[in-house]
């Protein structure tokens, strides 16, 4: 005790500095906001912001500041301008995807960042491209594909005009014009012609007669009977829609159409509609031309076409007037017998004759239906729209001569299992056409049909044709008179559907 009373004095003398230096050593503790290496005592900065696209100015942007802890603030729109405002508004001058940076900084030069991309999009971006400010001029393409029909949209497989069929064999399809004006309002201009389809193919007759080709929209009898056709001239009280959002182009008004006039997704037409909506696959400006290509999309088929805008008409391509010269011209040949069993896929079964990539397929070495133990062929009728099993000479192609022969015969075997509740058929067709050199063969074809009504089911059948009869079938001339046919075919269940069937064939043959 004495010891500790002895020394009290010195006690007393150090405790202040003990105590001076407990404080400032818990002042620290208590300040754990201030960022660290700024040597001051202002919390950290928070850079937060959010924008708004003005309604009425779709290029007007308006930027709410969220920052915390903060007093300056540097603004980077992402177009090169800038501003240090707090929450300033800005005006693009044009559409895109721009990212913007705020940074936010504190009293003491701390600073924090944040950035966000805002997508400047014009709502009638669509609209303008379609219609210009205030008018647009659109044509079908004169230099490439102008039009198609395939099963798919995009696809024109099969058919095309200015690939299958050159664009100089139908001008009057080319100098359509359609313009569409901001108004909302259509216009089309004939320029005095129209194209009539075949009548197969939704046309009309004119003057007694099916005639597939240009018309002048003068000519007497050039809209038939009906005069209700006239609405697929010049005229017409004609407006469109645009869906944006669902990429539609709906054209209203009795004739107003786009490419050919008896298309529409409900497939062909000999009389006008009051709407047509065509899906826009593409809608963009160009430098040259601007493009776009739109769909008429049905069940299991689709009319694309492809048109184009010049902002300087006289950059528009003239009319192509020169129709180029299509395949070869086959060396002929005058057989005495052809056949094909599809007992077999090998050249014993075969006689001048084999199949050709058809839509149609057969297998080859099928167990006979009807259990005779014999290998016959399968006839596979698919979804396309049309389709054939499709034959040439084998194992090189001819023109056939049919002089040396005079029966055509094929065994057919129609199974009531197939679905015939829809558009399939048991019709049977034999047909003969010029495949090699001309370019839709269809439009000049032979063909010998067969009433599938008179088929028994579920047995086999011979169907046997006289090939100097005129009168069986489609076509009207003699396949002796012909010395360009170089492909046979063979179609059961009808065409212009998608319906699918299964069939069996055995022993094609030409005596």
């Amino acid at each position: 005790m004495k010891n500790f009373f002895t020394n009290s004095t010195s006690i007393w003398k150090v405790l202040p500095l003990l105590c001076a230096m407990f404080i400032i050593g818990c002042g620290d503790d208590e300040d754990p906001m201030t960022t660290p290496g700024g040597g001051g005592n202002t919390d950290a900065p928070i850079a937060s912001f959010q924008f708004e696209v003005s309604m009425d100015n779709y290029q007007q942007v308006t930027f709410s500041n969220f920052s915390q802890n903060a007093v300056d603030y540097e603004w980077s729109f992402g177009d090169g301008n800038t501003s240090t405002e707090e929450s300033p508004v800005h005006t693009y001058a044009s559409a895109g995807a721009f990212t913007v940076t705020l940074k936010a900084s504190n009293a003491d030069g701390d600073s924090a960042e944040k950035s966000e991309t805002v997508n400047i999009t014009d709502p009638n971006s669509q609209l303008t491209v379609l219609a210009g400010q205030e008018s647009k001029t659109w044509y079908l393409l004169r230099e490439g594909v102008a039009l198609g029909v395939g099963p798919a949209v995009g696809d024109n497989q099969w058919w095309s005009f200015g690939g299958v069929t050159p664009l100089a064999e139908r001008p009057c399809i080319l100098d359509d014009s359609y313009t569409f004006h901001r108004d909302g309002t259509f216009e089309f201009n004939s320029n005095g012609t129209l194209f009539v389809d075949a009548t197969a193919n939704g046309g009309w007759i004119i003057n007694g007669e099916d005639a597939e080709g240009c018309r002048d929209e003068s000519d007497p009898g050039v809209w038939g009977d009906n005069a209700d056709r006239e609405a697929f001239a010049n005229g017409g009280d004609y407006t469109y829609d645009l869906d944006n959002p669902n990429s539609t182009l709906t054209l209203n008004g009795a004739g107003a159409y786009i490419g050919l006039c008896n298309k529409t997704p409900a497939g062909d037409n000999t009389l006008p509609i009051q709407n047509k909506t065509y899906t826009i696959n593409t809608l963009v400006e160009g430098g040259i031309a601007d493009t776009m290509n739109i769909s008429l999309a049905g069940d299991g088929f689709a009319w694309n076409f492809y048109l184009v805008s010049y902002p300087n008409e006289s950059d528009l391509p003239a009319i192509p007037t020169e129709v180029p010269v299509f395949g070869e011209d086959l060396p002929d040949a005058s057989p005495d017998a052809m056949s094909i069993s599809f007992a077999a896929d090998d050249d014993s079964e075969r006689v001048l004759l084999d199949t050709i990539f058809s839509l149609s397929t057969v297998d080859f070495a099928i167990d006979d239906p009807a259990g005779s133990g014999e290998k016959v062929g399968q006839f596979n009728r698919t979804g396309e729209q049309f389709q054939e099993l499709q034959f040439q000479t084998s194992p090189d192609k001819f023109d056939i001569n049919f002089e040396n022969l005079t029966t055509v015969s094929l065994d057919v075997y129609i199974p009531s299992s197939n679905d015939y509740s829809g558009a399939l058929t048991t019709n049977v067709i034999i047909g003969f056409a010029d495949f090699s050199q001309t370019a839709q063969w269809w439009t000049d074809n032979r063909e010998f049909v067969t009433d599938g009504s008179t088929i028994p089911m579920d047995t086999w059948t011979t169907i046997t044709y006289d090939l100097n009869d005129v009168n069986a079938g489609a076509g009207t001339y003699a396949l002796y008179d012909r010395d360009d046919l170089d492909m046979i075919y063979i179609n059961i269940g009808g065409t212009n559907h998608t319906d699918t069937g299964t069939f069996y064939i055995r022993n094609l043959s030409f005596e």
